[in-house]
């Protein structure tokens, strides 16, 4: 599969996922595994677990392709999340905030379905634009001052 393919599954993919989530799920592989949630299994349920609990905290969640980049069989992609806070997460009770989150993905492509997610997301920045204080409680470290 060439990387022009394999980008074009992994854009399909983001594309749909949160408007018509059976047309994403035939981008996965039925072993599609996400390494960000190993506990969560394999495959497209793993995935329908984590579109749901996404959708449950901000039902208007959408997901912009900013940058792709393909080498061999993985894909690169630099995203914007945005949606309103409106359903309880991890403990946060709904404040009603639009969020922008940015992310980078990697996907392996392979005969045409993802086989295999990685994903960072600024978890951070999304609390503090939730009006949540994500040190609360925590000792800040002052990094050492140079010479």
């Amino acid at each position: 599969m060439s990387a022009d393919a394999a980008k074009a599954v992994v854009r399909r993919f983001y594309t749909e996922l949160f408007r018509d989530l059976a047309s994403a799920e035939e981008c996965i592989s039925p072993d599609y595994v996400d390494h960000n949630n190993a506990e969560a299994g394999h495959g497209r349920s793993a995935l329908r677990s984590h579109v749901a609990a996404l959708l449950h905290t901000f039902p208007d969640f959408t997901i912009e392709i900013e940058d792709i980049l393909a080498e061999g069989d993985r894909v690169v992609t630099r995203v914007i999340g945005r949606g309103t806070h409106a359903g309880t997460w991890m403990q946060i009770e709904p404040t009603g905030s639009v969020i922008k989150v940015k992310g980078i993905n990697m996907d392996r492509v392979s005969d045409g379905h993802i086989v295999e997610h990685w994903g960072e997301a600024d978890t951070v920045g999304m609390l503090l634009q939730m009006g949540v204080d994500p040190f609360a409680g925590r000792a800040i470290v002052q990094p050492p001052t140079p010479r």
